[in-house]
């Protein structure tokens, strides 16, 4: 047999392929296999981490969202409606529970003025050969260390007397009257010389309307909510004498309406002619001076001859050195020679002729 030479054959398409066609399409096969690989193992481990759902541990969805949702009998151990099974459930009972109690309401407004004391008879303390001695310390309140010696070194029947321009005014009324002490709030009036006396943006008085008065007293009686009483003095002194407003007649409707709120009215001298029940001012001593003079002024208060019915001091403005010399001179030999009274002991239904003739007529002031 004759030999046959093999037939040709073209080449193919790989063959044909140049080299780096070749590195190419190897190149996207690995990755392409490399990815698939990969995505399955991921696939497997997701399913493996992932628990099977089966009806005993199937969570209930939210009834109000699902109302087919299936629930769970635990009793029974089968699948029921959850419609059914909220049906069956007992019902809760509802438990009231009782609403706190509401904190208690405390009024801003003062407690009622100090009981007034038991009757004294000032006859019969100066038929004992002693004077009555009733004292006011005007100027209370500004200091609150001065407040608490005043509360603590000074006999509870000694007054005090307040501005009502006080900042903390119901905390320092309050701490007076908590210390039983009768309180005496000043009612700012226009003096005669008001270009020199300055009483504030609530002064009574001349160039005032009969409003604008009602107004600014209505003003300070609801600042002197539980005192004992006003007074037209102040830590300054006794402005009044002289052509003050409280030594007019336009002055007694003021008179009036305070009479009516059942305070007492403290004048700081005789030469206001009081309508009002209260009390009048006999001496004053100027707290804003040394321990020499205040001890001298202490001294000579009591007269040596004929005992007065009573004296009504006045002490201001309220200085450290004043108390501390008040303290030791009512703690001192003279205590032999008064009884110390709170100033209503002293309150008479107003002034009149005679009582103003009994007045004495060498009234210290307080200089302004």
């Amino acid at each position: 047999m004759q030999n046959r030479p093999a037939p040709s054959r073209s080449p193919g398409l790989w063959s044909r392929l140049p080299v780096i066609g070749r590195l190419l399409v190897a190149f996207w096969g690995l990755v392409l296999v490399g990815g698939t690989t990969a995505a399955l193992m991921l696939r497997h481990q997701s399913q493996s981490s992932t628990p099977r759902v089966t009806a005993q541990n199937k969570p209930l969805a939210p009834i109000a969202h699902q109302p087919d949702a299936v629930a769970v009998n635990h009793s029974t151990r089968q699948l029921m409606p959850a419609a059914q099974q909220i049906a069956a459930a007992p019902k809760a009972v509802p438990v009231t529970v009782p609403a706190p109690p509401a904190p208690a309401f405390k009024s801003p407004q003062m407690p009622p003025p100090i009981a007034q004391p038991p009757a004294i008879d000032l006859s019969s303390i100066t038929a004992s050969g002693k004077t009555a001695l009733a004292i006011v310390l005007q100027g209370f309140g500004y200091s609150d260390a001065m407040t608490y010696d005043v509360l603590s070194r000074i006999p509870a029947p000694v007054a005090v007397g307040v501005s009502p321009y006080i900042g903390n005014l119901p905390d320092v009324l309050a701490r007076a009257h908590a210390a039983h002490r009768e309180i005496f709030v000043t009612l700012p009036m226009q003096s005669a010389h008001p270009e020199t006396v300055d009483e504030g943006p609530h002064a009574l008085g001349n160039g005032n309307s009969e409003a604008d008065d009602r107004r600014e007293l209505d003003w300070c009686l609801s600042r002197a909510q539980g005192a004992t009483g006003l007074t037209d003095t102040s830590e300054a002194g006794d402005s009044q004498p002289g052509g003050g407003y409280a030594t007019t007649p336009g002055f007694h409707p003021i008179e009036d309406i305070i009479a009516s709120h059942g305070l007492l009215y403290l004048s700081g001298s005789s030469q206001e002619d009081r309508h009002i029940r209260g009390m009048t001012a006999t001496a004053w001593i100027n707290g804003d001076t040394d321990a020499a003079t205040l001890d001298a002024k202490l001294a000579t208060l009591l007269p040596e001859g004929a005992k007065p019915t009573h004296i009504l001091l006045m002490v201001g403005p309220l200085t450290p050195v004043a108390i501390d010399r008040l303290a030791t001179w009512l703690s001192g030999p003279a205590t032999n020679r008064f009884v110390l009274v709170p100033p209503s002991a002293l309150a008479d239904n107003g002034a009149t002729e005679e009582q103003a003739a009994a007045q004495p007529k060498d009234i210290q002031t307080a200089p302004l």
